[in-house]
């Protein structure tokens, strides 16, 4: 009888286990996946806020797609190199400022609260973008923040888009580009949108 492989947590959920968990979840994003989502879905605004800028590949895409005819403040608990970088804990920052846009790759673990944080930051017709699991839109608890605050849209990557561990855009071990096995979307809410969910492919 031929001998079955047993999946191991990690990979069942679309991860490496031979990869370790990375310090203060730096999992940075692919400037591509930022570009597809600008090539398909128009900010209004100028004022940005980038809320786990880290080393700004997020923020510098942004400003580059729009020639810099904005700009974007930029936040995170570590300094890793945006310039003029809030040195903060975005979940209990405070400020009276308000921005247009927010776009950001939170920690999975704290979406919503990042999500309901942004809510509170955006301007009247204020829109937020976050690249989240695509499993975000499981759990039970998420549904009555959903049935509240339902997002615009949902962008849907049709290929897989990997995130760069400690920002690192090739993996140092096998010196190949990063993979994974999960699925990734930019969800986006429009301050004050009430509508079902809009689903678009990427």
């Amino acid at each position: 009888m031929k001998e079955q492989k047993v999946l191991s947590g990690g990979k069942l959920a679309g991860g490496n286990p031979e990869n370790e968990r990375v310090e203060n979840d730096y999992y940075a994003t692919d400037p591509k996946a930022v570009k597809l989502l600008l090539d398909n879905y128009k900010f209004k605004g100028k004022a940005f806020l980038e809320p786990c800028v880290a080393a700004g590949n997020i923020a510098s895409t942004v400003l580059e797609y729009y020639n810099s005819n904005c700009f974007v403040d930029g936040i995170d608990i570590v300094d890793r190199g945006y310039p003029n970088t809030i040195v903060a804990d975005y979940l209990t920052y405070k400020t009276d400022d308000k921005y247009d846009c927010i776009i950001s790759n939170p920690p999975f673990s704290l979406a919503k609260e990042f999500i309901e944080k942004s809510l509170n930051l955006l301007n009247d017709d204020g829109q937020i973008a976050m690249f989240l699991k695509i499993q975000f839109l499981e759990g039970t608890k998420r549904k009555e923040f959903f049935q509240n605050n339902p997002p615009k849209y949902i962008y849907v990557f049709r290929n897989r888009m990997a995130t760069w561990n400690n920002g690192d855009a090739i993996d140092p071990k096998t010196g190949k580009k990063w993979a994974t096995t999960m699925c990734h979307a930019w969800f986006v809410w429009e301050n004050g949108s009430r509508t079902e969910p809009i689903i678009r492919w990427l």
